[in-house]
Parts: C-alpha cells; structure tokens; sequence
C-alpha cells in the first residue's frame, strides 16, 4: 500500500453535523467548492500530527478527540495519485468563530443531513465521492458502546457492508428470527437498496458495531414503512394519522455475543433521537412476533407503549413455519418520552 499523502478531518459538532469550508476562487486546485479540513503531510510527520496541524491551522481550533479512521481512499491530480485517509474528531475551540487560513478559504459552513448539497457546489468535475463521505459521516451516530453506520453498498471510497450482512444472517440467533441465510450477491443487493433508502428516505438501518473492539454488534435504527403495503395500512388503523406522516418504525437484530448487554436499548434510543430530533417526527411504532419477548421487553424500556396487534408474515409461538397470519404486537411512541 502507497504512502499516506493527505489527511482530513470531519469535524463533527453536538448536532452531528459536519465542518466545511469553501477554497477561494484563487486556488489552483477546486477553487470555489467546499471542502473538509485537511491537507498534505509534512516531511516527517505522523497522520496525526499532520491533522492537528491542518486543523489549528485552517480553524483555530485544537483536536480533542480522533473518533474514528473513517475512510482510507485515493485521488488524482495532474497525473499524480494522492492517498487520504478521513478521520472523524471532536475540537476545543469556539465552533461559531473557525479563524480561515487567508488566501485559501473564504467561507465555512455546518453541515447537517439537508445541506449535502453544498458539497456539489461549483464541483464541475461531478465527483461525488466526498459528499458521499460526508453523508456518510452525517448519517452516524455513537452511542456509549457502539458506532451506528449507515447500512451502504460498496463504492468508490467506502467498502460498504455487505459482508457485514452475510455475518450478520449466518448467525444462529438472527437466523432464528429471520428464517434465513444471506448469499453475498443478496446481501450486495440488500446494501445498495438500504443506501438508496438513505438517499431517498433520510433514513434506513445503521450496522453496529462495538466502538472498543470493532466488532459485529448487529442491525438496528429506522426505516419507512412503504406507502399502501397491507402492514402499512394495519398500522396507520391502529395508531392513527401522526405516525402515518412519517411511517417510521424502529427496530433492531443483535448477533447471539451482544445479547443480554443493553445494546437493543442503545440503538432503539439512538434511532428515537433520529426520529424525532433529525426528521422530526410525531410518532414511530416497533413490533415483533408476539413471543418474542426480549424485544418487547426493549421496546417497553424505551417508554414505548403497546397500542395493539397486527397480523404480517411470521412464526407462531413453537412453530418453525412461517405463515402469512403470525400475530405481531405493536409498541408506540411519542417525542414527549424519555429517550
């Protein structure tokens, strides 16, 4: 593997938007976009020591923490092939006054999951890789224990999660309660469709992973449920118009090693805060099969309230079938709980 040549930083603030700022007109590489923090090592210099230093000296502000290694890419310009690698940090320092570096930026800008955009901006090339970076960032959330990614394909920068999937279903707990394995070419499918939800939606499920080990917690968070499908339309009848705007429902599958932890909790209360402080939602549902009663033990921790049943595809208590009519308890809940 090549070198490192470059280094950035996704500076991230309390609402989990990310820093960026816009190259003068004057630049000779990408004037006029808006970039992330970063730039060349030094002779001599770690990747670290060269973020610190890109930081203080495009901001002003002094890295506290480097999060997360996020991405490990390449670039080219004038024929010369540049590596990068993209951290996510946390700073010290006034976050509303960044110091820009005179004669090289112009302007700075925060970020959230409605202003991707901006990284477009003037960006003739149409390269979309660091916006997708970007988003990417946006789009994670950390809790105590674990780091929540937002479920992608594979790309151009990031590998994406599809052998995360296979994982996932190959384990005995999961399959359990899903029925089946994942073959790799599904579960390539199965990513890139969970992206385009993202893209699409504003929302889907993150893979979990376990911020001390990086390994494999499971599946969790949010998804929409589809506009007319029959379990859509049970549940607009059983909890009424508020969730019916949004159709957000929260769930979670846990490997067998992280049961038992409070991990189901710790997405179900990250995927809540999504709900309703990023999309700004009124009501979110979450169900099961009715003998699973972990989750709704989970779901009743996150002051969820049980509001019903429907019927969906599923098991019955004992039965390995799988039958059309399973009964499925529904759990509601409004911004106004303890999340």
């Amino acid at each position: 593997m090549r070198p490192v040549d470059c280094v950035a930083a996704l500076i991230r603030d309390e609402h989990h938007r990310v820093y960026v700022q816009r190259r003068t007109a004057e630049r000779r590489l990408l004037p006029g976009i808006w970039d992330i923090v970063g730039g060349h090592l030094e002779p001599g210099e770690t990747p670290e020591q060269a973020l610190a230093r890109e930081v203080e000296e495009e901001t002003g502000w002094k890295v506290r923490d480097i999060v997360w290694s996020v991405a490990d890419w390449e670039w080219e310009w004038e024929g010369r092939v540049r590596r990068e690698l993209d951290y996510v940090v946390t700073v010290d320092g006034d976050l509303a006054r960044p110091r820009l570096e005179e004669g090289k930026h112009d302007a700075g800008a925060w970020v959230g999951p409605d202003d991707l955009d901006l990284l477009m901006v003037n960006r003739t090339d149409g390269d979309r890789r660091l916006r997708d970076i970007v988003a990417y960032v946006v789009r994670t959330r950390f809790t105590e224990r674990l780091r929540l990614e937002p479920l992608t394909g594979p790309g151009e920068v990031l590998p994406g999660h599809a052998a995360d999937l296979v994982e996932l279903y190959a384990d005995p707990w999961v399959a359990h309660w899903y029925a089946e394995t994942l073959p790799e070419e599904d579960a390539v499918l199965r990513a890139i469709q969970a992206q385009a939800r993202w893209e699409g939606d504003g929302v889907n499920k993150w893979m979990a992973f376990e911020r001390g080990s990086g390994a494999l917690a499971g599946r969790g968070g949010l998804s929409r449920c589809g506009p007319g499908d029959p379990v859509t339309e049970q549940l607009t009848r059983l909890v009424g118009p508020d969730w019916a705007a949004t159709r957000l429902e929260l769930g979670w599958a846990l490997t067998e090693s992280a049961r038992g932890r409070g991990l189901a909790t710790e997405i179900g209360r990250a995927g809540l805060a999504f709900a309703f402080e990023t999309l700004g939602a009124r009501s979110v549902i979450a169900f099961t099969e009715r003998h699973n009663v972990a989750s709704r033990a989970v779901m009743e921790r996150l002051g969820m309230t049980y509001a019903g049943e429907i019927t969906a595809a599923g098991r019955f208590e004992g039965s390995a079938e799988i039958r059309p009519d399973a009964p499925f308890p529904v759990y509601v809940t409004g911004p106004q709980a303890d999340i």
